[in-house]
């Protein structure tokens, strides 16, 4: 016979030692509200924002599918008090994410959540990175928002969902995730939405909420100048890689007719004429190419007044700045080998911040942070795991994720800042805080927390956000000094 683990009744120990951190963060935002005006209401007996915040705690313990989440509520002391004894079954939670609420609407207000507070709200010169990438569904080949895609960094078609986001980096160091969108091939026209017009709905939702001028950083593929125009009139600065097709212009001077003249002049040739002066500089050295031009377009009317549309030469920003030949991985994300152009190891930004060059690189390495942000919620939150057959449950589980990786987010911001002796990684922070294991004593009409970690690292953070009164009790942490 094969022995079996003991099961032990109404255990006082577990995993999620940082719940009630979570819950605090959670009511800083105040996302319980969140969920109530955006029309999530309760279902099977339990509160809209109680459930999906046990759904939270789960993804962070990465337990990605409803049926371990289910398990996790039983598992966690702090969260069986938070649920005051009960546990969540997982078809409640099926049925939960079955149905199609408004989750697009509740990012909204999660966003305005986050412009409310000074430390969090978007600023002139902060950055928005635009990206997409593959969410496999290997489970469902016939479902209709799935698409046959290929995947780049797999070099394999995969059936997946192909998700658009946005991503905010800021001057202070914080950065969170913000808006994110499927995009779905289709053969109906009423319903086929490109990329940029996603990208296009994703700003405007940002816009809603902040007013300020921002940088929108992007790889090659949203390289477009009808959107370059869209985000000018819209206040939005922009930076991206010049492909090896793209059409610049320089200005000379005609010696026949004494006139300034354009002619066109190819990325790979500006960097030639630089790469000399470029090399002495050494690897991630800048050098800025002035008088370039790209050719945009406006709408205007002609002498009848009708509508026609014109061109004209607009000044840009090219910056020259070299990078390491053999592939390498920045932050564990290899860098893959794309159409940019290039000439031998230095390659070509382009930007409409002709009057500002110094800064457009600066903003270019920053677009990396979102490269980073979908290899850590793939790996640590599971952001591949949900295999659904239901679309709606996936609205769900992407929000729910992304509001996830918000509070870590500012979590880890609070934690790493003023000076911290040694900065803590989002898996750090998950392993040795948020899922520390944990017991719970009562004693005096207290309750007392011992974390199974050391507590010096996260001492300062614990003693700003551990709540003073939450679920009616009086709760105390400390950690086991054998383990520090």
């Amino acid at each position: 016979m094969n022995l079996q683990k003991p099961i032990f009744e109404n255990k006082q120990h577990g995993p999620g030692g940082g719940i009630p951190l979570l819950k605090s963060l959670w009511e800083k935002f105040d996302l319980s509200l969140l969920f109530l005006q955006t029309g999530i209401v309760k279902h099977s007996g339990v509160s809209s924002w109680l459930m999906a915040f046990a759904y939270i705690c789960g993804l962070i313990a990465q337990k990605p599918s409803v049926n371990q989440n289910a398990d996790f509520t039983s598992d966690s002391p702090i969260l069986k008090v938070l649920l005051k004894g009960e546990s969540i079954s997982q078809s409640a939670f099926s049925r939960f994410f079955s149905k199609p609420f408004e989750w697009l609407q509740f990012a909204v207000g999660r966003i305005q959540r986050l412009q409310e507070h000074p430390e969090s709200r978007l600023s002139e010169g902060d950055v928005v990175a635009l990206d997409d990438t593959k969410v496999a569904h290997p489970f469902g080949k016939k479902l209709p928002f799935l698409c046959w895609l290929f995947d780049s960094s797999t070099r394999n078609h995969i059936w997946c969902m192909n998700l658009i986001s946005t991503y905010a980096v800021l001057k202070n160091g914080l950065e969170y995730p913000l808006f994110w969108r499927f995009w779905r091939k289709t053969e109906s026209p009423d319903d086929k939405q490109t990329k940029l017009e996603l990208a296009r709905k994703m700003l405007l939702d940002l816009r809603g909420t902040c007013c300020e001028r921002l940088w929108v950083a992007m790889d090659r593929w949203f390289l477009c100048k009808n959107f370059f125009n869209w985000l000018v009139e819209h206040n939005f600065d922009w930076v991206t890689k010049a492909k090896k097709n793209t059409v610049l212009y320089c200005k000379y001077l005609d010696p026949i007719s004494r006139k300034e003249q354009y002619k066109k002049v190819n990325p790979k040739d500006l960097l030639r004429t630089v790469y000399r002066k470029l090399s002495t500089l050494g690897k991630g050295g800048v050098i800025s190419i002035p008088d370039i031009y790209i050719k945009l377009s406006y709408d205007t009317t002609n002498r009848k007044g009708e509508p026609m549309r014109r061109w004209r030469y607009v000044p840009i920003a090219a910056v020259a700045s070299t990078y390491r030949k053999e592939p390498v991985t920045v932050d564990g994300i290899l860098q893959e080998e794309d159409e940019s152009a290039t000439y031998r190891d230095a390659y070509l930004l382009i930007s409409n911040r002709h009057d500002a060059p110094e800064e457009v690189a600066a903003v270019y390495v920053k677009r990396w942070r979102i490269e980073v942000f979908y290899r850590t919620v793939k790996q640590e939150l599971g952001l591949t795991n949900c295999h659904s057959r239901s679309e709606a449950s996936h609205f769900a589980h992407m929000e729910l994720l992304f509001t996830a990786e918000t509070l870590l987010c500012y979590a880890r911001w609070e934690c790493n800042k003023e000076g911290a002796e040694e900065a803590l990684s989002h898996c750090e922070m998950v392993r040795y805080l948020f899922n520390a294991s944990h017991r719970i004593c009562c004693y005096e009409q207290q309750i007392q927390v011992y974390f199974d970690t050391t507590g010096d690292r996260f001492s300062r953070f614990i003693e700003k956000f551990w709540p003073p009164h939450p679920f009616l009790w009086l709760w105390n942490w400390c950690y086991l000094p054998a383990t520090a």
